[in-house]
């Protein structure tokens, strides 16, 4: 499934409609999961919408809504059915269009793709071993409105849609990452470094334009004083070095993406909305830092 833009250009994987796949009781946990994070700085608008599904696991069934407005917040959490992207006010099309009609807010999104997909091979942390699954994103434009406190406020600026789906590691709920995400009118550049409490790590990611696809073969972040996000060095397969530098913070969420009460170690994500330079390229983007703890 496809949608075809004026420009040509297609979704590929972030299209995939929910798998359907039977899960027998021995089998590892099973997810189908679709992702749009965005962002309009001129309208002071960012946001992301998470969908999420289980044919074994009902509690992970949900959809996630967290808009900012002129730093006014608003959070949705609604439980979704087994093999659906759509709940009672939460309508996520993998074809690239998003609906929010809550009595909080109104959302109406259509987000174009940019580029060619990123399609991801297995991750050895997350991934369940010999399973079959899959993960594609894709870096895109976004246009609609947002409707709050009777406000209507356009927004027309650029995004990253995810798309993942397949069985699980038992012991991905323990992994950490970091992720970093770019994206303008002529490049997306992402980045993801995962490590598992063996120390054992996986780093993956690409720098995509109009001329092609370039792999990421390493990434190092620094942080500040408070371990917040400060510049990135991007290792590409081509040897260049891209250094990814924050030059202001737009905002950010806690994503609600774990269960709804945990003891033991619970794995927190927060996405930290940015501009980004690289030389003389500003980019709107994210970095997204997922922490396991561990004291109860």
């Amino acid at each position: 499934m496809s949608s075809v833009t004026s420009a040509g250009q297609r979704w590929a994987a972030p299209a995939e409609p929910v798998h359907t796949v039977p899960v027998g009781a021995d089998d590892p946990v099973r997810q189908d999961s679709a992702q749009l994070r965005f962002w309009d700085p001129l309208a002071e608008v960012f946001g992301a919408v998470y969908v999420g599904t289980s044919p074994d696991l009902p509690g992970e069934r949900r959809a996630c809504v967290s808009i900012s407005v002129a730093g006014r917040v608003i959070e949705i959490v609604e439980p979704l059915g087994e093999g659906t992207f759509s709940g009672a006010t939460v309508d996520f099309d993998p074809t690239g269009r998003v609906t929010v009609d809550h009595p909080a807010v109104q959302v109406e999104l259509v987000d174009t793709p940019l580029f060619a997909a990123a399609a991801y091979a297995p991750n050895p942390l997350v991934s369940a071993p010999g399973r079959p699954g899959g993960r594609g994103q894709q870096a895109c434009a976004v246009e609609g409105v947002v409707r709050l406190d009777g406000d209507v406020i356009a927004a027309v600026g650029h995004g990253v849609r995810d798309r993942s789906w397949g069985f699980r590691s038992a012991r991905a709920s323990e992994v950490e990452s970091v992720a970093l995400c770019a994206v303008d009118s002529s490049r997306l550049v992402s980045a993801t470094k995962y490590r598992a409490p063996d120390g054992a790590q996986w780093v993956e990611g690409f720098v995509i334009d109009a001329h092609g696809t370039t792999a990421v073969t390493g990434i190092t972040v620094v942080r500040d004083v408070a371990a917040q996000f400060r510049r990135a060095h991007l290792v590409s397969a081509d040897d260049v070095v891209h250094t990814v530098t924050m030059r202001s913070r737009v905002g950010g969420f806690w994503v609600p993406t774990g269960p709804a009460e945990t003891r033991g170690p619970a794995r927190g994500v927060y996405d930290d909305f940015l501009l980004l330079g690289d030389g003389d390229r500003c980019s709107g983007g994210l970095v997204e830092q997922a922490t396991v703890h561990r004291i109860a």
